[in-house]
């Protein structure tokens, strides 16, 4: 890249507690989503840094044994204090700037983050998001943001809502910093839709849906929602 080290973080823990493991279960017989999100996220990211987040649980140990195996950079720190985690990552590996993307997005918008880092590079925002307002689906979220704001809280007293979804703070704080908020149309038609995996039933759906597109893992994400309701019937 041509502009300050951009890196993209993917956060991932087995102790979910609707679902547990998820991050590890394979598609299909075929990949893990941990493995599934990365290459999504891979797609059009080359130059960019790709670092897997995770915690120092022991049950997170298969997490960092599968990125050592498939040669994935990663980051390990407190379970329980995800803005920390996140502040030490970037510190790690000296980024200026982040994509914030979750292990359970199975249709992570590779196409999306491309427009939306572009949109960051040439305005110089504080953060880039659908998210102030939600102006999609869940488990199409893209977050990017400079590390700066970040580092700059590590003094503060955030409540634990706030160590946990580390965008809140900004959020609640909006007046404090330049924040763009993304509309694609499409999207936002359709923020009913759920295409993140919370449940066995989405995991399920999720592989109906791929073994529907011919396990094409790299699909695009907007063929998925004009199909969704054929896909996931």
């Amino acid at each position: 890249m041509t502009m300050e080290k951009m890196g993209i973080i993917i956060y991932a823990r087995t102790t979910s507690r609707r679902l547990p493991g998820k991050v590890l279960k394979i598609l299909n017989d075929k990949i893990t989503l941990l493995e599934l999100v990365h290459d999504r996220v891979k797609k059009k990211s080359k130059n960019i840094v790709i670092i897997v987040n995770t915690s120092k649980n022991i049950q997170d140990d298969k997490i960092v044994a599968l990125c050592k195996r498939k040669k994935i950079k990663y980051f390990r720190g407190k379970l329980n204090n995800v803005f920390e985690r996140t502040v030490e990552c970037c510190k790690k590996y000296k980024l200026k700037s982040f994509v914030r993307v979750n292990a359970d997005r199975p249709f992570f918008d590779f196409n999306l983050m491309e427009t939306m880092i572009k949109i960051y590079q040439k305005k110089k925002y504080d953060i880039v998001t659908n998210q102030f307002p939600k102006s999609c689906p869940k488990g199409l979220a893209c977050e990017i943001s400079n590390t700066k704001i970040f580092f700059d809280l590590t003094k503060k007293n955030l409540s634990k809502s706030d160590k946990e979804h580390i965008f809140k703070y900004f959020y609640k704080n909006n007046s404090q910093y330049k924040i763009k908020n993304y509309i694609s149309k499409i999207y936002n038609n359709n923020k009913k839709i759920n295409l993140s995996i919370d449940t066995k039933k989405d995991f399920k759906k999720v592989e109906k849906i791929y073994n529907n597109s011919n396990n094409n893992f790299f699909v695009d994400t907007k063929k998925i929602i004009f199909n969704y309701k054929n896909l996931s019937s």
